[in-house]
């Protein structure tokens, strides 16, 4: 019997090519300054590592001289679309992630962004990835219809961080790519040695050990009004726990104007701020040595779920409250109902938690289980080709 003829050699010749390839191209919210994307991108080049040692990988990134030298890779400005392409040739997997990257809430520019990347992806044969995503809200009909049409016409497989995105995609109709319901990638991420911890603490004049609560904000519409809350309730937990405020700054650009106001309504409370907690290990450090946290920033939440510390989660965007409903976590409420009196109730809650850490940190284990998915995708993509 004669062997088939190749009835496609122009898609073998591909494979042949793409099997040559050696990238690995990792594109996110990286170089911005925020401690949370920067954890995403360290768990992401661990795995990355693991599955692939020899991958040549590059990250796209806001401030690459900065990306290239803390993470020892490659990096190119993320608005270099010449550069990017360039890079595409020779990249063998694509990957989106993690964070909310898919919505539109804000910025559409930024929607816009991460879709056509996916799309140049995709045009230059690579295997594509979202990475320990987050999606939506995509809230506007033209951007859900492009959102549909590029996930589905140009991404492979997604791994998702909670359940609610998987609702978000099924309303959005993407129905090609494969999808998996995995976690966060910073969840797999450990506190860095006591001696480091240490360290940052006291560079900050704050004493390594003793009795703390964390307050992690950030300015956002409506803020402002609720400052006076946070300052009280703060002030609240020190004078019924004995608890002394340490104002945690997670986006340390931005964060730290969010917490000098709350702090003027401690009424002579002591506190402290932590403008500069370092690199991820240093930040879940730090958070590991709060007895409880009230947090408006998700990957304080995430970090110190991962510790389980008590969590008093404040929600000024679905993401926030999407992953609490996905640890179980029930003690947060809306930015917009945020008052001193709902705060202490939930403070006293939390406290009463203290003691009694293994029902959270039972969870936060389930989900460092369900995080596995993220690298079994990374690894079936590249055996694919």
């Amino acid at each position: 019997m004669k062997p088939e003829k190749n009835k496609n050699p122009e898609k073998n010749k591909f494979i042949k090519k793409a099997r040559n390839r050696t990238g690995i191209l990792i594109c996110g919210a990286y170089g911005l300054g925020n401690s949370g994307d920067e954890a995403i991108l360290t768990a992401i080049l661990r795995q990355v590592r693991d599955a692939a040692p020899d991958a040549d990988i590059t990250v796209l990134s806001r401030n690459p001289a900065e990306t290239a030298e803390q993470y020892h890779v490659k990096a190119l400005y993320m608005f270099d679309f010449p550069g990017i392409h360039r890079v595409l040739n020779n990249t063998r997997l694509y990957i989106n992630g993690g964070g909310s990257l898919i919505q539109d809430a804000t910025s559409r520019r930024s929607l816009l962004y991460y879709l056509y990347t996916l799309w140049a992806a995709k045009k230059h044969k690579c295997r594509v990835l979202m990475y320990g995503c987050g999606i939506g809200p995509v809230r506007y009909r033209g951007d859900r219809r492009l959102t549909r049409r590029i996930l589905n016409q140009c991404v492979d497989m997604i791994t998702l961080r909670e359940a609610d995105s998987l609702r978000e995609l099924n309303e959005l109709r993407v129905t090609k790519p494969e999808i998996v319901l995995s976690a966060d990638p910073a969840l797999t991420l450990r506190p860095a040695p006591e001696s480091e911890i240490d360290e940052i603490f006291r560079r900050a004049g704050i004493p390594p050990r003793g009795n703390y609560i964390c307050l992690a904000l950030r300015d956002w519409k409506g803020f402002d009004k609720k400052i006076p809350a946070f300052g009280m309730a703060a002030r609240y937990a020190y004078d019924t726990y004995g608890l002394t405020p340490v104002f945690i700054a997670i986006e340390k650009r931005q964060d730290p104007a969010a917490h000098r106001p709350a702090a003027k309504y401690l009424n002579g409370a002591p506190y402290f701020f932590l403008d500069d907690a370092g690199n991820a290990g240093t930040i879940i450090g730090a958070l590991s040595r709060m007895k409880i946290i009230i947090s408006m920033r998700l990957h304080a939440l995430i970090f110190a779920a991962g510790q389980g510390i008590p969590l008093i989660g404040v929600v000024y965007d679905p993401k926030v409250s999407a992953f609490l409903r996905y640890l179980g976590q029930d003690l947060f409420l809306e930015l917009d109902a945020v008052q001193a009196e709902n705060l202490k109730n939930l403070i006293d809650r939390a406290a009463a938690r203290m003691d009694r850490p293994e029902s959270q940190a039972r969870a936060a284990a389930k989900l460092r289980e369900m995080e596995s998915g993220n690298i079994a995708a990374v690894r079936k993509l590249l055996k694919e080709l």
